[in-house]
């Protein structure tokens, strides 16, 4: 995915059935108040929420209306600590972007999807820049003492309130032309139980799009894989029933308790602890942190996984523990008859 820069959208996907989560723009996760629930107790609840909501009507293979492009909208923030004339104070940089995956792609084998092999298929996405702007209302306050500026620079990095229209692409692709699990029909047969599901995410830990970093533990991988798992593909009530049932299983998951997301919609917040990336590593502006804090904000009555979260812990950080560093929040998914219009054809 990239950042937009330049060309509009000029026609919109025509959606069957997008589940449209989006909310007034927050800046949280704030606390809800009240003591939090186990972790184990609101996955066990969102796991058994998943497994009686339907799956998003339009599905291939399904009857009624088939679709043909599965289709996410995704927006992220990324902070960062600037110097400021009456103090320092912390910047939000915010991008957004869109998905169009083709249902229809080719058919492979596990052994040609890890290649990249066997077909390619025409895929779309999108990106804008939203700017970068104060995070909260004390960064608010400081921001303005600070002569309202509208760039920064942080390191090797300029940020800036400009935003930018939504840039189209499409492209022949065979490493992106599918889910990060291989075509539609290798996502289907996903294991639908938490042990079978979690030795499979284990065995596969450098599929398209997941890439298991070197320093992730097992929990902190595995909750990273089924944040993004849960948004990308097009997964069964049954998998993504299981895919809770195995957050459930981790010992050292911790839940928040409710929270507001970054969007500003409620959720219950679960997370794990672990080493961070290792120095210079990061791609954002600011230093890494020694040990990352990792979550998930999801509505354990619906099952549906709201955002994903990035949270210091201390240490290398230029932001203290506890303080957001980074977040992805889902606005829409769904699946949509038809890919947007005006697209740049990118080479090969």
């Amino acid at each position: 995915m990239v950042s937009g820069v330049g060309v509009g959208l000029a026609a919109a996907a025509t959606a069957v059935a997008l589940v449209a989560v989006d909310g007034s723009a927050g800046h949280g996760p704030a606390r809800s108040g009240g003591a939090p629930e186990s972790a184990r107790r609101v996955l066990l609840a969102a796991a058994d929420s998943s497994a009686r909501m339907p799956g998003p009507a339009g599905a291939p293979g399904t009857s009624g209306r088939q679709s043909a492009f599965w289709f996410t909208q995704v927006r992220n923030g990324e902070r960062t600590q600037v110097a400021g004339k009456g103090g320092a104070y912390v910047v939000e940089e915010l991008s957004e972007t869109r998905d169009w995956t083709n249902a229809h792609g080719p058919r492979r084998t596990e052994a040609q999807t890890k290649a990249g092999r066997g077909g390619t298929t025409t895929h779309y996405w999108a990106g804008r820049r939203l700017g970068a702007r104060p995070a909260e209302a004390r960064d608010q306050a400081a921001w303005k003492r600070d002569g309202s500026p509208s760039r920064w620079h942080v390191g090797k990095r300029d940020l800036n309130t400009e935003t930018t229209a939504w840039q189209v692409h499409q492209e022949e692709t065979a490493f992106n032309a599918s889910f990060p699990d291989g075509s539609l029909e290798q996502v289907g047969r996903l294991p639908a139980d938490p042990d079978g599901l979690r030795r499979y995410l284990l065995a596969h830990p450098n599929a398209n799009m997941r890439n298991r970093q070197d320093w992730e533990t097992d929990s902190q991988y595995l909750l990273n894989t089924v944040g993004r798992m849960l948004v990308v593909e097009p997964v069964s009530a049954q998998v993504r029933a299981a895919a809770y049932r195995l957050l459930a299983a981790l010992p050292d998951a911790r839940s928040a308790g409710r929270v507001t997301d970054p969007l500003g919609r409620s959720g219950v917040q679960v997370s794990v602890e672990g080493p961070g990336p290792k120095p210079g590593f990061a791609p954002g502006p600011g230093p890494t942190p020694e040990r990352l804090e990792s979550g998930i904000v999801f509505d354990p009555s619906t099952g549906r996984l709201l955002a994903t979260l990035n949270i210091s812990t201390g240490g290398r950080s230029s932001l203290p523990k506890g303080a957001l560093l980074g977040w992805s929040a889902v606005v829409r998914t769904g699946w949509v008859d038809r890919a947007p219009a005006n697209a740049t054809k990118l080479p090969g």
